[in-house]
């Protein structure tokens, strides 16, 4: 199974990237995985509601779904996880026999109805409210602790 993390925009900041490209190095000895930003979206002034922003990026989105994936939000209203439920999660995926789990992380006005529907869940990574920016570095993290908890590596402690 592949695990694909889909973030809206670009990352910012120079340190954000570093430490997005470290996870990515790590979780290549796990199996499957792919990080993917999309184009930002332009706001043009007043003229675009934050609805238009939110269905201007679900169409980016929507251009990397695959007929199969099994797309999950995450969303702060999503289902809470422990990391060791996060890894159960997983595994549950791995074999359920899907081909790809897709984690979207949205821009800063959520999804749109259209992707809302079209997918399968959403889980949070906090009750608290992070940027959309810092929720990638958290959520990649995350699927690699999953991993390692998974096979039972030391870098998780309980």
């Amino acid at each position: 199974m592949k695990i694909v993390l889909i973030a809206i925009g670009k990352s910012t900041e120079s340190w954000l990237t570093e430490a997005i490209s470290i996870y990515e190095h790590r979780l290549r000895r796990y199996g499957s995985f792919e990080y993917i930003e999309t184009d930002d979206v332009r706001i043009r002034g007043a003229k675009m509601t934050p609805q238009a922003v939110a269905n201007a990026e679900a169409e980016k989105v929507t251009k990397l779904l695959q007929p199969g994936d099994h797309l999950i939000l995450f969303d702060e209203r999503g289902k809470d996880l422990t990391s060791l439920q996060l890894a159960d999660w997983v595994q549950k995926k791995q074999i359920s026999g899907l081909k790809r789990v897709v984690l979207l992380i949205g821009g800063p006005y959520g999804f749109n109805d259209e992707l809302k529907q079209r997918a399968s869940g959403k889980l949070s990574l906090s009750k608290l409210t992070f940027s959309h920016q810092m929720v990638r570095v958290f959520a990649i993290e995350q699927i690699y602790r999953a991993h390692t908890i998974l096979k039972g590596e030391p870098y998780h402690h309980e």
